[in-house]
C-alpha cells in the first residue's frame, strides 16, 4: 500500500515515519510522499526521504494516483482541511487526534469517508496498546462500569501547541481526546453531559490552557473524570502517562499503560527509556488492513468525532460556566 505522511508538524510524526520504513521493509507498506507546508520541515523530508515524492500542494497529492491512502499529523486546525482535501480525491485517510478542532469539520469527514467508501481511521494508539486491550477483557469480566477516573498528565510540547490558532486550544484539546476514548471503548457507552474548570497557561499569556478537569457523564449516568494537564516539569524523565481506575460491579481495573520503562542516568540526567509495545506500528498495520479488506479500523472516523465532542462540550462548558449537554454540541455541529 502506497502512503503519503501528510506534515511533519506533529510530534508523532517522526514515529508514524519510523513505522512506514519498517512496513516497506516488510513488503506490507510503503510511504510514497511527503506534504508539508512549511518549507523547512519539507526540506527535512527532502534530505531524509529523498527517493520520495514531496509535496507542498495537498490538492496536487490529492490528485496523485499512485497514492492510496494518506496519515495526516499536522497542526490541529489545519487537520480537517487536509482530510477533505485526500477524501474528496479518493484517498484513505488515517487523521492523527484530535481528528479535527471543530466539530463540524469532523462531521463533513466522517460524512465524506461514508459516501466516498474510504476508510477514515483517527490515531487512537492506545486501542492498540496490550495495557488497555487487557483492561478491557477485565472489565468485560466484572460486569457494569460504576465510575472511571482518568488522567493524561505530561510535558508541555511547545512548538505551535502553544499557539491556539494552530492547535485550537491547550492542554484540554491536546490530552482529552486519549481517556476519553477509552472510556467510550471500556463502558460501550456515548457522552451525555460535560463540566469542565482549566488551569493557567503554561506557555504566557494568549497560549491555550496548561491544565484542565473534565466531569462529565455517560449515558446511563456514569461518572467520568479526565484530568488532562501539561502538569510535567521540562526535566521529567518520560513525556507522561495515561491512568484509568475503573470501578464496576463485581470489582475495580487500575491501567498505567507506560510503566514499561528502563531508568538510566546518562550524563546527569534521569531518563525513563520505553520498551513496551509498539502501539503505533499496530495501529498503522490495523489501517492498512481495514483499507485492504474495505472493512473499519478499530478506531474510525465516528470514533474520532465523539471524543472531539467531549472536548467541544468541555470548551463550551468553561464558556458558559455550567454543565453543557453533549446533544448541544452536536446539534451545532
Amino acid at each position: 500500500m502506497r502512503i503519503a505522511l501528510v506534515s511533519f508538524a506533529h510530534v508523532h510524526a517522526q514515529s508514524y515515519a519510523r513505522v512506514l520504513t519498517e512496513l516497506e521493509k516488510d513488503g506490507i507498506a510503503e510511504m510514497c510522499a511527503v506534504y508539508d507546508d512549511d518549507s523547512r520541515r519539507l526540506a527535512f523530508a527532502r534530505e531524509r526521504f529523498e527517493s520520495k515524492k514531496l509535496y507542498s500542494d495537498i490538492e496536487e497529492l490529492a490528485r496523485d494516483p499512485d497514492i492510496d491512502a494518506a496519515i495526516v499529523t499536522s497542526e490541529n486546525t489545519k487537520r480537517a482541511g487536509l482530510a477533505i482535501s485526500l477524501l474528496n480525491g479518493g484517498k484513505h485517510v488515517l487523521a492523527e487526534k484530535p481528528i479535527s478542532s471543530k466539530v463540524a469539520d469532523a462531521v463533513r469527514m466522517v460524512q465524506l469517508a461514508s459516501e466516498n467508501g474510504l476508510t477514515l481511521g483517527t490515531a487512537f494508539p492506545m486501542r492498540h496498546h496490550d495495557a488497555p486491550q487487557s483492561m478491557k477483557r477485565v472489565l468485560s469480566d466484572l460486569g457494569g462500569i460504576r465510575s472511571i477516573s482518568s488522567a493524561n498528565p505530561g510535558r508541555f510540547p511547545g512548538l505551535w501547541f502553544a499557539d491556539p490558532a494552530a492547535s485550537g486550544g491547550g492542554a484540554i484539546m491536546d490530552h482529552t481526546v486519549h481517556v476519553a476514548d477509552l472510556a467510550r471503548w471500556f463502558s460501550g457507552k456515548e457522552f451525555s453531559e460535560v463540566y469542565a474548570l482549566r488551569g493557567r497557561s503554561v506557555a504566557g499569556e494568549g497560549s491555550g490552557e496548561g491544565s484542565g478537569l473534565v466531569l462529565c457523564k455517560l449515558e446511563d449516568d456514569t461518572p467520568v473524570s479526565v484530568d488532562c494537564s501539561w502538569s510535567r516539569l521540562a526535566g521529567w524523565p518520560t513525556w507522561g502517562n495515561v491512568f484509568v481506575s475503573a470501578c464496576a460491579e463485581k470489582g475495580a481495573a487500575v491501567l498505567s499503560a507506560f510503566n514499561e520503562n528502563l531508568w538510566t542516568v546518562v550524563q546527569g540526567s534521569y531518563k525513563w527509556s520505553y520498551y513496551g509495545p509498539d502501539a503505533d506500528k499496530k495501529m498503522i498495520l490495523d489501517f492498512v488492513r481495514a483499507v485492504e479488506n474495505h472493512s473499519q479500523a478499530l478506531a474510525t472516523g465516528v470514533d474520532g468525532l465523539r471524543a472531539l465532542e467531549v472536548v467541544a462540550a468541555a470548551y463550551e462548558s468553561i464558556n458558559r460556566r455550567r454543565p453543557v449537554k453533549v446533544s448541544e454540541i452536536q446539534g451545532s455541529g
